[in-house]
């Protein structure tokens, strides 16, 4: 008896062991795979019906990152469209056609690893890259400047405000409040796990920073990012200037509609012709 249960204790012993090997090896692919579902079709855009939008590579890092740009019409900004993790940028294409058509103009990067964009998705490395885009191809337009987060995007934003953007406002749509918090949201019972994650895209806690004019547009019934995260980021901000912009019925897609368009275009041409 002592010795068959030594035998199990051995063996359970060494399943743990194993165990443990195997999530410390697969734990940077479950991560990526969780928040970056990569899809790194380069798509150019001529080819979704955006003949005055260019396509650029710029090499920041080692990295080469695909960018889409479109000069503003006089007198109108120029949207910093940072996106979602799902999809490519010719996903957006309808939206940027939307963008365009009233005469904003359009810079719009690629993440690591999207769109045809080299390298990995991390954390310190997207946020560096924005900043470095932001500072060599946004700023120097010497015209109003919107960034645009969308979901991750918004994230994004906030990590770049703090490592020095400066736009002259920004708009937020469906943020969520910490990786760690959607985890908790999606998967109670987790929090040992996400501690350890090299991507927390703690947001709330950067959101205490933000003094710029901002709008957050989130969904009702968003079932990804439930419209509490966008209510928290936007009660922490302590900016003068901010609008929640709440849609009605909406999920986590489909949020610009002809009662939260107007609201958009509103806000950024409040802040674009001060």
């Amino acid at each position: 008896m002592w010795v068959r249960l030594a035998q199990f204790l051995f063996r359970l012993g060494a399943f743990c062991v194993m165990l443990a090997f195997m999530l410390v090896v697969a734990a940077p692919l479950l991560e990526r795979l969780m928040i970056y579902p990569l899809d790194d079709t380069r798509v150019a855009p001529g080819d979704v019906n955006l003949p005055t939008v260019s396509e650029e590579v710029f090499h920041h890092d080692g990295e080469a990152l695909i960018v889409w740009a479109a000069p503003p019409a006089s007198g109108k900004p120029v949207i910093f469209y940072l996106h979602g993790n799902a999809g490519n940028l010719a996903n957006r294409a309808s939206r940027f056609d939307l963008l365009l058509q009233r005469g904003y103009g359009l810079v719009a990067p690629a993440y690591r690893g999207y769109s045809g964009s080299t390298g990995t998705p991390q954390e310190a490395a997207i946020i560096s890259d924005t900043v470095a885009i932001f500072n060599s191809l946004v700023h120097p337009m010497q015209t109003p400047i919107m960034v645009y987060g969308e979901s991750i995007g918004a994230a994004v934003t906030l990590g770049a405000l703090e490592a020095g953007m400066e736009p002259d406002a920004i708009l937020l749509e469906a943020p969520y409040t910490s990786i760690a918090a959607m985890a908790a949201h999606h998967y109670p019972g987790n929090g040992g796990f996400t501690k350890h994650l090299s991507n927390q895209w703690d947001s709330l806690s950067r959101a205490e920073s933000i003094t710029l004019p901002f709008l957050i547009l989130h969904g009702s019934e968003d079932n990804l990012i439930p419209i509490e995260m966008g209510r928290q980021i936007f009660a922490a901000a302590p900016s003068r200037d901010k609008v929640f912009v709440e849609a009605p019925g909406a999920g986590h897609t489909g949020l610009w509609r002809t009662d939260t368009w107007p609201q958009l275009t509103k806000f950024i041409n409040q802040f674009a012709l001060r």
